[in-house]
């Protein structure tokens, strides 16, 4: 029997759960081995270590009712927020978002230049990075210095930025855009041409399929 997977979203933002079924979706697993739900008493967007604190407090109440029926969860976050409290729950049938791709790519033994959102969480990017264990497959790092609550409202103000910032890697290897905010965006720099630029929602999916 196929496993049932739930990908959580652990912020209470509709928007984003709506993204994330969206890319999921075009990965042609069956319906009926999935879903994509939100932390609804979660902040809407998680902008800082205070947001990520909450929204960790919010999900280790929801998750016994939201994983109900499935066999196992991922937390879908740039800095895999949530994912220790599932690994409690669910043990090796947990996974973070960041992390599996990541591991993903270390297994193939690519370096990935990486890109991420608001200068203001890099430390718990540094600290997030450092916990999936997977911190040497990354060489470059560029930050587009917005906030992800501005993106996720006016993605298009971030588009240039993050073009710039992808390029400026020189096309050497590719190019994670971290994070669900940066999901679209960088789904429509590879509509461009930018083929660098890694579907990381692909690839977290074959991910879970090796697993």
């Amino acid at each position: 029997m196929t496993a049932r997977t739930l990908f959580l979203n652990p912020n209470s933002s509709r928007e984003i759960t709506a993204t994330l079924r969206r890319h999921i979706a075009r990965g042609g697993w069956p319906s009926g081995c999935w879903a994509a739900a939100e932390v609804e008493a979660a902040p809407r967007i998680i902008g800082s270590a205070a947001d990520n604190a909450r929204a960790e407090a919010a999900l280790a109440r929801a998750l016994p009712g939201l994983s109900e029926g499935f066999d196992r969860v991922v937390a879908m976050s740039s800095v895999d927020t949530g994912y220790e409290i599932v690994r409690e729950r669910f043990g090796d049938a947990a996974h973070g978002f960041t992390r599996s791709v990541l591991a993903l790519h270390r297994k193939r033994g690519h370096r990935l230049d990486i890109v991420t959102f608001d200068r203001g969480m890099t430390a718990l990017y540094e600290t997030a990075f450092e916990a999936t264990g997977h911190a040497g497959v990354i060489d470059g790092w560029q930050v587009v210095d917005l906030a992800p609550a501005v993106i996720a409202a006016q993605p298009e103000i971030a588009l240039d930025a993050l073009r710039e910032r992808c390029e400026g890697f020189g096309g050497r290897q590719p190019v994670f855009v971290v994070g669900v905010v940066g999901i679209g965006l960088a789904a429509g720099l590879r509509d461009a041409g930018m083929r660098q630029v890694i579907d990381p929602v692909a690839d977290l999916l074959d991910w879970l399929g090796e697993c």
